[in-house]
């Protein structure tokens, strides 16, 4: 069989594949199936919860498979793929002095980028922030974490990336939370630089393919990230305990360096990374089990135990930290989160096909940068001239295990910023094998000029993200930094909320404010810690915690509760026809005080 009628066995192949999985995707409409009716798009719409998941594994998995199956038979019918039960021998790890002066270079330009930016004055998230400071003036009260606080996240991200820097700098303020979450950005950039430097070893390259690879992917990853950063949600920081299982698992999966330390302290990391993060302290531990089924299969025993050494210390060692208490408060509040979730946030996964939906074609090019990363897997696999060792190969599977595990939270809740922030890894795996094919492409290894120009367009498509320089700044950090930090909160809120604070501490003398509105800003504004754990009302949904919910206010008798008839700042379903029993228990034990603006505010019978 010639090349040709090969290539074209392939391509029609892989087009009917890619076909049925179109007509996979249309047929695949379970109806609502969850033993509770919890108010959200899927109810609505008599739709499973799991319809995004179930469709996208197996339109991915069947694609992928699909192709690798023609690959094999057409190309390499003869080719051993994995050995997975043999022994495992690390790689030799090679030294680079260039690449690492490359490293320091980007870290300097970032670094110049971070002392350049300025600081700018913008309305607060009523919502996402709010919820973050309003949780960490909660925590100051109470001196308590899941006992005291219904969290959406982690202990990091809803408390205390507000606290540590209201404790550092001395100041409880929106400019000190702000001015922290900036230097997390700069943070995560380093932690990019890292996992880009120890990832450009895994293509086995020579040291001038090697450093032209390592400069055209550190332009494209930083730049991707700061795409990423929005301002009114930044929380690109959550995926540092992704970066450091990838940089980890590298030593563990290819080069098998630090022996002892290297599998501990990847156990050891995984209460840390729920605590840091839920949804990526959760992929950590799936990525963890992968690592023991790996070491176990390759006989790898001491490997595979000094993990479950690392993870039960890190139990252990939250327990004694936290105390039974609120281990208690902290699984059933993550039970819950993990359990109903998808039913209230979610929505039915867009794709071109949804013409209605404005974010179609970002989902189904997400798709399919999924779907090509699994067949650049599939030649990886299969062609051995690529000069890749086993262990490299071994380690782009768990990296693609990893991008799909990341993109769980576009398939929850698949609105444009989920969809984008999800798709970064996936990103970042497509452009290294890419970059990695175009570098081992026989014209441009004996080019060295046409690696030079590739470097030169790169940079001058990324310069607008580097461009950051700014020497008052610079010289005036301190001072800038100071000046934002001490302003006062007035500065970042609408009229329309100072009056209501100031209405509300005029009016009642309240030791404690309870909310029903998902204006979770209120308790910050008003400086009053929250009166039941119940502050950030998107996350009430079900029988079982609004029960909970009447339960605390019933024990704890909040003098009055602010209600907001018309939330304006997102597209929420009313909180009065969500959580209805809620909002029948304050009616029969509350009355209307009085109005202002859209907000009521009951008074205890």
């Amino acid at each position: 069989m010639n090349k040709k009628i090969k290539l074209l066995y392939l391509l029609l192949g892989t087009c009917f594949a890619l076909g049925l999985s179109v007509f996979f995707w249309k047929i695949i409409n379970f109806n609502y199936n969850f033993s509770e009716e919890i108010k959200g798009y899927y109810l609505e719409n008599n739709l499973s919860h799991q319809n995004n998941l179930i469709k996208f594994a197996t339109v991915v998995s069947f694609s992928v498979l699909t192709f690798f199956l023609l690959l094999k038979n057409i190309y390499y019918k003869n080719i051993k793929i994995l050995n997975l039960n043999g022994h495992f021998i690390g790689d030799t790890s090679r030294s680079n002095n260039i690449s690492k002066i490359i490293v320091v270079i980007f870290l300097f330009i970032i670094l110049i980028n971070y002392l350049s930016r300025d600081l700018i004055v913008y309305k607060i998230d009523y919502f996402h922030e709010g919820l973050t400071l309003s949780y960490a003036l909660n925590y100051l009260s109470t001196k308590e974490i899941w006992v005291n606080s219904y969290l959406s996240n982690s202990i990091f991200s809803d408390i205390f990336s507000a606290v540590i820097p209201w404790i550092f700098l001395d100041n409880i303020s929106v400019g000190s939370y702000r001015v922290f979450h900036d230097f997390l950005r700069f943070i995560t950039e380093i932690f990019v630089i890292f996992f880009i430097y120890k990832l450009s070893f895994v293509y086995n390259l020579k040291k001038k393919e090697h450093n032209i690879f390592l400069i055209l992917l550190l332009f494209f990853s930083i730049s991707l990230n700061r795409d990423l950063t929005e301002t009114f949600y930044p929380f690109r920081y959550r995926d540092i305990p992704i970066f450091i299982m990838l940089i980890l698992s590298i030593n563990f999966l290819k080069f098998d360096k630090n022996l002892y330390i290297t599998p501990t302290l990847i156990g050891f990391l995984s209460f840390l990374s729920l605590f840091w993060s839920l949804d990526r302290g959760i992929y950590f531990i799936v990525a963890i089990i992968f690592l023991f089924m790996l070491a176990m299969l390759k006989k790898r025993y001491l490997a595979a135990s000094l993990l479950l050494i690392g993870f039960s210390t890190s139990l252990l060692l939250s327990i004694i930290l936290f105390g039974s208490t609120e281990i208690k408060n902290f699984y059933i509040n993550t039970l819950n989160v993990v359990k109903y979730f998808d039913l209230y946030a979610g929505s039915s996964y867009p794709t071109v096909f949804d013409l209605k939906n404005s974010h179609s074609s970002r989902g189904s090019i997400n798709l399919f940068i999924i779907i090509v990363n699994g067949f650049l897997l599939s030649l990886f696999l299969l062609k051995s001239n690529l000069r890749l060792t086993e262990n490299s190969k071994i380690y782009f599977i768990f990296f693609y295990f990893i991008s799909i595990l990341m993109y769980k939270g576009a398939l929850s809740v698949p609105d444009s910023y989920h969809m984008k922030q999800s798709i970064f890894l996936s990103k970042i795996l497509l452009v290294s094998h890419i970059l990695y094919l175009f570098l081992k492409s026989k014209y441009i290894s004996t080019n060295f000029y046409l690696s030079i120009i590739a470097i030169v367009l790169v940079f001058f498509i990324s310069i607008k993200n580097f461009t950051t320089f700014d020497l008052y700044n610079i010289k005036n950090f301190k001072k800038i930094n100071y000046d934002y930090i001490k302003l006062s909160d007035d500065n970042f809120f609408d009229e329309s909320y100072l009056n209501l604070k100031k209405l509300i501490l005029k009016n009642y003398n309240i030791n404690c404010i309870q909310i029903f509105s998902y204006d979770a800003i209120v308790p910050y504004l008003t400086k009053k810690k929250s009166c039941t754990k119940f502050n950030f009302l998107y996350l009430v949904s079900s029988q079982n915690i609004q029960k909970r919910m009447i339960y605390e206010l019933s024990k704890k008798s909040p003098e009055i509760i602010l209600f907001n008839r018309k939330y304006e700042f997102l597209n929420l379903i009313p909180v009065e026809k969500k959580i209805v029993n809620v909002f029948n228990y304050i009616e029969l034990n509350y009355y209307k005080d009085r109005d202002y603006e859209n907000w009521t505010i009951y008074k205890r019978k």
